[in-house]
């Protein structure tokens, strides 16, 4: 009997985002590789790219990320939640 949990898409794709927003922090977006993001994650670069085509749709994903939750905070602010 195994005792690994599935991991789901949504766990994995959230490994990449954080490990991607703090290689972004230490070294900047331009000086980021895939390479640092796989290593960082622990993912091998293949299984960023069967979530994300390159670095910039990673970089796409945080902002929609970051754009939902300071929409979410700004709700909560206005009391709309």
């Amino acid at each position: 009997m195994s005792t690994h949990e599935p991991v789901s898409v949504a766990s994995i794709r959230e490994q990449i985002l954080d490990a991607a927003v703090t290689c972004f922090l230490e070294r900047g977006y331009d000086r980021t590789s895939l390479d640092d993001i796989a290593a960082r994650s622990g993912l091998s670069t293949a299984e960023i790219h069967s979530h994300f085509a390159d670095k910039g749709e990673i970089h796409s994903a945080l902002l929609e990320v970051m754009s939902e939750l300071l929409s979410d905070r700004k709700s909560v602010v206005e009391g709309k939640r």
